[in-house]
């Protein structure tokens, strides 16, 4: 069974959502929603708070400035201690200025892959002119075109989406991870 990991709040009342500035030391051109390695020379990403911080931190923050995850430190230990090594952790520094602090314990993390594992007949989708997916009404995987061997990937049509294995949506659910929405594929819309 694979699953979604949406980037969406949990609890719109509770948990922090954000709103701010992005940078890094390349430019705010970089992307890390795209399956694609980025370049390890980005060294620097730096996340500046617009408005003041309300609500609580979770371990994975919906970002919407951000093209990529946001995952906290202890979510990205608990990846490398399941050895998902097709993800790249890049520091974030979250300013708040309105409290004068950094916030230095998140990163941003960038699934490295895209697997092309929808199944086309039984999924409901549109398309845009170029091919890729612009609406999910329905969507159905095909599981035995997912390497059994990768617990988190991009989808192939609509990278933004990631897919993660049971196995690892157990471990962050029982290990008491904060932030993280899991959709069956079939209820994703």
């Amino acid at each position: 069974m694979y699953w979604i990991l949406s980037n969406e709040l949990v609890d719109e009342d509770r948990d922090a959502d954000l709103c701010g500035t992005f940078t890094t030391n390349l430019g705010d051109g970089i992307n890390f929603d795209d399956g694609d390695q980025v370049p390890s020379s980005v060294t620097k990403a730096v996340y500046t708070l617009t408005e003041p911080l309300k609500g609580n931190l979770t371990d994975h923050l919906s970002i919407d400035e951000i093209p990529g995850l946001v995952f906290s430190d202890r979510l990205c230990q608990l990846l490398h201690n399941m050895m998902v090594t097709n993800v790249q952790y890049f520091p974030l520094a979250i300013i708040n200025p309105a409290q004068g602090d950094t916030i230095n314990d998140y990163k941003i993390a960038n699934i490295v892959g895209v697997v092309d594992c929808v199944n086309r007949e039984l999924s409901d989708l549109e398309y845009f002119d170029d091919g890729d997916i612009e609406f999910v009404n329905k969507l159905v995987l095909d599981e035995g075109a997912i390497p059994s061997d990768l617990d988190i990937f991009r989808l192939a049509g609509r990278t933004t989406m990631v897919v993660v294995s049971q196995v690892l949506k157990d471990a962050i659910v029982g290990s008491g991870m904060t932030g993280c929405v899991f959709y069956k594929p079939e209820d994703y819309h």
